[in-house]
């Protein structure tokens, strides 16, 4: 029984290392809220679920007035592509933010980094999005969204 066990032990450990293998560049998110009250993280979609699966810390679900929270997000399933699709709401107010990285196909078929960024308000919130660091080795980058 012993060979068996350490058999699914190795397998285990190779996975776990392929995963990280296939991760895409983490991007580290800085939410702001710069409103005067509460504002509640609440993923709806499941792209905003998937965003919440790969964070880590997981976001915190409310984040005080004039206070932040800190979270690094990373795709294990392609070194290719990730993304942090994250939704905040203050009372009626809402704000998507949508932050993407992914390699287009260059002319002479080399990989190009391309890094997208997009925040969208409703109910007269005010949202913000700005990329802070980008790492021109590892593609990691970090962006600051506010919430008002």
């Amino acid at each position: 029984m012993k060979p068996y066990s350490f058999l699914i032990s190795a397998f285990a450990l190779t996975v776990l290392q392929t995963n990280a293998a296939f991760a895409g560049p983490p991007v580290t998110v800085t939410f702001k809220n710069i409103g005067n009250q509460t504002a509640t993280y609440t993923p709806e979609t499941s792209n905003e679920l998937i965003t919440k699966t790969n964070a880590n810390p997981i976001p915190e679900t409310t984040v005080n007035a004039n206070s932040s929270d800190t979270y690094t997000i990373q795709s294990p399933t392609s070194l290719d592509y990730n993304h942090a699709n994250l939704r905040y709401k203050i009372g009626t107010k809402s704000c998507i933010y949508l932050s993407t990285f992914v390699y287009t196909p260059g002319p002479d078929g080399s990989k190009i980094p391309k890094w997208n960024n997009k925040a969208t308000p409703s109910g007269s919130a005010t949202c913000t999005i700005r990329v802070t660091r980008t790492n021109p080795s590892t593609h990691a980058w970090s962006v600051e969204i506010t919430m008002r």
